[in-house]
C-alpha cells in the first residue's frame, strides 16, 4: 500500500467500514499530471468493472473513430423490394419512419410491389455475449447490439394490476414484437413497491414470460427486450406504410443483402460519436456502449472488437495483463480490469487531443447524470467527474476530480462483494481527497 501521509487517515477510515469487511477492492489515485500517487491500495488486483467499463469503450471509440463520427441507415430499393440497410445506430427508432416514406414518394416510388427487407449484417448476427446473465437478456437493459438496431431494441409492457397478490393483466405492448407469444405470470404488489417485473426472453425467442410485480394503482409500465430488433423495424415500417395507404403487399424478410443494382432512396445519419458517449455515458446506456464497441471493426464481432481495444491500448502503453473483456458495456460478469489499468486508461484518455470532449462525457457529482444525487451537497459536488458501475455485488467508480486547490487527479475505486452499497463512504473517501492540497 502506496499513499500520501497527508491521507493516511481518510483511506484507514475508508478500509475499516464494516460495509467492506467482505469485500474484495482496489484503490488508485494519481495526479493528472503526474508525480506521486497519492493512494494505491491492491491497484494490480482484478475487479469486476460493470459499468465503469464504459470508460474503457466511450475513451477508445473517441480516438479510434473520431468525435464525429456517425452511424448511416440507408434504404434502398433493389427491383419491386424495399431494402433497410442498418448502420448499427442505437438511436434508430420509430420516429425516422416519416422521413422514409417522404424520400420514397420524392423518387417516385408509389408502391413496394415487392418484399421489405431488413439487412442487420453490420454487426455480426449474435447480439448478446454467452457471458451476460440469463436474467438479464428478456430485461431492457440486456437488449445487445443489432447491426439494425431498433427502439433501442426495447418494447413497453404495460400491465392493469389488481389487488394486492392478485395477477396484473397485460393490456399493451409498444411496439408489439412480431409473432411472439406472451406468458404473463406478473402478480400486483402493494402500492409504491416500484417496478419488481422481470421480463425472460433473449435474442429469437417465440415466447416471452414476465414474472414477478407491478405496484397496486393504475396501470404500470415495464420494459423488455425485442426478441428480434431488425425484425420488428421491417414489420414496423411495413404497418406504417399501409396505415398510410401506401401499398406494401409483400411480407418481411431478413438477411444479408447483395446491394448490387440497387438505388439508394434515403441515407440517414445519427448524431456524432461525441454527443452519443455523452449519453452513454450520462445514462449508462448499455446498448450504446455495445453498439460503439462493435462499430470499432469491420465486420462488428465482438471477438474483433476485444481484439481492437486492447491493440489501441496497449500501443499506449497500457499493461493489460489480466484484463479480461466480453462486451462493451460492462454488463458481464466475466469482465475484469485493475484499478490501475483503468487510471492509465483515464489518463491517457484525458491528455489525447480529444481529452475534453471525453471529459464532458462524464456526468458531474452532485449534479448531473446517473450521479446528480451522489456527493450533493459536499465538497466532492461539482468537481467530481465520475462513471460509476454497479451490478449485484458489484460497486465501482471512476473518473477525475479537482482539488480545493485546482490540481486535477485521476482515481478508480473498484469494490466486489460489499455487505451493502458503500455510495455513503465513497462519498466520504472522494470529499475528503477534495479537500486536500
Amino acid at each position: 500500500m502506496l499513499l500520501v501521509s497527508s491521507v493516511l487517515g481518510q483511506l484507514e477510515e475508508f478500509l475499516s467500514s464494516p460495509v467492506l469487511k467482505t469485500a474484495s477492492l482496489g484503490v488508485l489515485v494519481r495526479p493528472l499530471g503526474g508525480g506521486e500517487e497519492v493512494v494505491s491500495y491492491q491497484a494490480d488486483l482484478a475487479l469486476i468493472p460493470a459499468s465503469t467499463l464504459k470508460v474503457v469503450t466511450t475513451a477508445t471509440a473517441l480516438q479510434v473513430l473520431g468525435p464525429d463520427y456517425v452511424f448511416e441507415t440507408r434504404l434502398f430499393l433493389k427491383g419491386d423490394d424495399l431494402v433497410i440497410v442498418g448502420g448499427g445506430d442505437p438511436m434508430l427508432s420509430a420516429e425516422s419512419f416519416p422521413a422514409w416514406w417522404e424520400s420514397l414518394k420524392k423518387s417516385g416510388v408509389k408502391k413496394i410491389k415487392g418484399r421489405v427487407m431488413a439487412d442487420p449484417s453490420r454487426f455480426e448476427s449474435q447480439r448478446v455475449p454467452d457471458s451476460w446473465p440469463w436474467g438479464d437478456v428478456g430485461n431492457y437493459y440486456g437488449v445487445g447490439a443489432s447491426g439494425l438496431n431498433f427502439n433501442r431494441n426495447s418494447f413497453e409492457l404495460t400491465f392493469q394490476p389488481g389487488k394486492v397478490g392478485e395477477p396484473a393483466k397485460l393490456i399493451e405492448t409498444i411496439p408489439t414484437p412480431p409473432g411472439v407469444a406472451f406468458e404473463n405470470h406478473i402478480r400486483t404488489g402493494p402500492r409504491g413497491s416500484g417496478d419488481q417485473g422481470y421480463v425472460y426472453g433473449g435474442p429469437g425467442a417465440k415466447v416471452v414470460s414476465m414474472r414477478g410485480t407491478v405496484p397496486a394503482g393504475g396501470p404500470y409500465t415495464i420494459y423488455g427486450a425485442l426478441p428480434d430488433p431488425p425484425l420488428s423495424c421491417a414489420v414496423g415500417f411495413r404497418d406504417f406504410l399501409r396505415k398510410k395507404k401506401f401499398p406494401v403487399p409483400g411480407e418481411v424478410e431478413l438477411g444479408t443483402v447483395d446491394l448490387t443494382g440497387t438505388r439508394l432512396v434515403h441515407s440517414q445519419k445519427s448524431v456524432s460519436l461525441e454527443k452519443i458517449i455523452r449519453t452513454t455515458n450520462f445514462r449508462s446506456m448499455n446498448l450504446y456502449a455495445d453498439s460503439l464497441f462493435k462499430a470499432l471493426t469491420r465486420g462488428g464481432s465482438s471477438v474483433a472488437a476485444i481484439a481492437r481495444v486492447k491493440k489501441h491500448w496497449e500501443k499506449q502503453g497500457v499493461d493489460l495483463t489480466g484484463f479480461v473483456m466480453h462486451d462493451g458495456s460492462g454488463l458481464s460478469p466475466r469482465n475484469v480490469i485493475t484499478p490501475r489499468q483503468l487510471v492509465t486508461i483515464l489518463k491517457k484518455a484525458r491528455t489525447h487531443k480529444s481529452g475534453d470532449q471525453f471529459l464532458n462525457s462524464l456526468p458531474v457529482a452532485g449534479r448531473s447524470g446517473s450521479v446528480g444525487g451522489f456527493g450533493k451537497g459536499m465538497a466532492m459536488e461539482g468537481r467530481v467527474w465520475v462513471k460509476p458501475g454497479g451490478l449485484t455485488g458489484v460497486r465501482t467508480y471512476s473518473g477525475y476530480f479537482v482539488n480545493k486547490s485546482g490540481k486535477e487527479f485521476v482515481f478508480a475505486v473498484m469494490i466486489n462483494n460489499p455487505l451493502e452499497s458503500p455510495a455513503r463512504i465513497v462519498e466520504k473517501f472522494l470529499s475528503a481527497l477534495v479537500l486536500k492540497e
